[in-house]
């Protein structure tokens, strides 16, 4: 889809929401790019137009959002449902079923189902971005694009902040708990951490990668996940005095994809990964490649939407 001139549909207006819309307003425009939003629909409603802050219009779904806009984009900035993917699901399956663009930062509906979506997206030539979705503006999903022609053989990596940050803290001599406290008053960590600390957000990124770069078809209901919730002070004490860390890591190879608590040794490339960096390591049959960089905060996830309406722009993806 090469356009330059672009209507807006954004759904969910937080952090990430109005980040995008700031960094839209400021980039676009020295890019060429006439992005235009023409509606905003969250919980509480629908806004038609564009405000720095959400005015309710009118009562709506967001399918009720979509046929009031008619847009030629939507943009999905909203919080994540792991149960069902609702409402983004069924309002991704439409918006692609009339030819519209859909752009994501939200991995539920591709972690849960995402061969429905990707195949919706190709049976009526609509583009589907979903970088913002894994490793946030470090270029994960982008990055993998340029690797077509290659086999992917096998997709490692750290792809939860919170929890790196955590087991970062730890091996720097801090309790779980106080780390995780840290992390909480930091805002690394939700005030209810559940989804971070036992692996499912990671599990979710890793569906979402495995079924990009390897070909295959998994829900996270398919990925054997674990967390670091149980960790302790003296197991971080004892991977040291052997010259190791324990790291939160995402693997999938052959048909086996699995988060746990994993010992890196110092040759590893994720060994030297702290804090809340992110990293992927991609091993193909032509070569191996490592990406490093933030997974997540609301400036990085809006630059994850933001690369994908470039490059969709400018027919590069």
């Amino acid at each position: 889809m090469k356009s330059n001139s672009l209507r807006v549909l954004l759904v969910g207006y937080g952090n990430v929401g109005k980040a995008l819309r700031k960094m839209v307003r400021e980039r676009a425009p020295s890019l060429g790019l006439n992005v235009r939003i023409e509606g905003i629909v969250t919980r509480r409603g629908i806004m038609l137009g564009d405000s720095e802050e959400f005015r309710k219009t009118k009562d709506g779904t967001p399918i009720d959002a979509l046929n009031e806009v008619s847009p030629d984009l939507v943009i999905d900035v909203s919080s994540a449902n792991y149960e069902t993917g609702e409402p983004s699901f069924s309002l991704y399956m439409e918006a692609l079923s009339r030819g519209i663009a859909v752009i994501t930062a939200n991995k539920a509906p591709l972690a849960l189902k995402y061969a429905e979506i990707v195949g919706q997206a190709k049976k009526h030539g609509a583009f589907l971005g979903f970088q913002a979705t894994v490793m946030s503006g470090t270029p994960s999903i982008n990055l993998l694009r340029l690797l077509r022609g290659s086999t992917i053989l096998k997709i490692r990596g750290i792809l939860n902040g919170t929890t790196n940050y955590i087991l970062t803290r730890m091996d720097q001599g801090l309790e779980y708990f106080q780390a995780l406290r840290e992390a909480q008053e930091k805002g690394y960590a939700e005030a209810n951490p559940e989804h971070d600390v036992n692996g499912f957000d990671a599990a979710a990124k890793l569906t979402i990668l495995t079924n990009f770069a390897m070909g295959r078809n998994i829900s996270i209901r398919d990925v054997d996940f674990s967390g670091i919730a149980n960790v302790t002070l003296s197991r971080i004490e004892e991977a040291k005095r052997r010259s190791r860390k324990l790291k939160l890591v995402a693997v999938s190879e052959g048909k086996t994809s699995k988060v746990s608590l994993t010992e890196v040794s110092p040759e590893d490339p994720l060994y030297h990964v702290d804090g809340v960096i992110n990293t992927l390591d991609i091993h193909s049959d032509i070569q191996e490649v490592v990406i490093t960089g933030p997974g997540a905060g609301p400036q990085n996830a809006a630059f994850g939407v933001f690369s994908d309406i470039v490059l969709m722009s400018n027919g590069l993806i």
